[in-house]
């Protein structure tokens, strides 16, 4: 046996220096987020889930139903049936099968219109007890674009829990249609 190697046996090398690590740690800031009230940050080009927008001054959908993000989908996880023709037509149904989606963005890339009508968020939290709960209609992907527009914190999805009523403020009022005079 080595000197060397007698040395550190008897003096307990590797555990004064899996110790000295263990020390360094200790006065170390943590890195722990308290996860309900602390979100990672993002990178910049982060590809979260996927929302559709629209205008909300006006309520228009930005969609145009043109079938490029549909079209462009490798998965094949985008489902939209359109309704009229030609500069009339716009998506009557729009389904996204989360549990397919390899966001890759390819469907944001394709889409045509400005704003773009479909984006990534910087969202990756979700959870789903059946397979349903992970393919999103229309309404849902409009909750995920609005929760990214009116983040102020952690908080559920926002057609349980008043991402409506926000909305809602936003739009103008719509005139009350004039109650016609009781015939006698």
């Amino acid at each position: 046996m080595e000197f060397s190697t007698a040395v550190k046996r008897f003096f307990l090398y590797d555990i004064v220096r899996g110790l000295t690590i263990t020390l360094r740690h200790l006065v170390k800031k943590p890195v722990t987020l308290q996860y309900p009230d602390e979100r990672w940050e993002t990178a910049e080009r982060f590809r979260g889930f996927l929302g559709l927008t629209r205008n909300f001054q006006t309520g228009e959908e930005n969609c145009i139903g043109c079938l490029n993000c549909e079209k462009a989908c490798p998965v094949d996880c985008i489902t939209i049936v359109t309704a009229d023709k030609g500069r009339a037509m716009h998506a009557k149904e729009f389904y996204i099968d989360y549990m397919r989606c390899m966001y890759c963005g390819l469907c944001v890339e394709s889409c045509p219109t400005t704003p773009k009508s479909i984006v990534h968020t910087n969202q990756y939290e979700t959870t789903g007890y059946f397979r349903d709960d992970l393919v999103y209609e229309k309404e849902r992907l409009y909750d995920v674009w609005e929760k990214e527009v009116n983040f102020d914190g952690p908080r559920p999805w926002g057609k349980l829990f008043g991402l409506r009523d926000r909305e809602n403020e936003r739009r103008p009022a719509e005139p009350e249609p004039e109650a016609a005079a009781p015939s006698e």
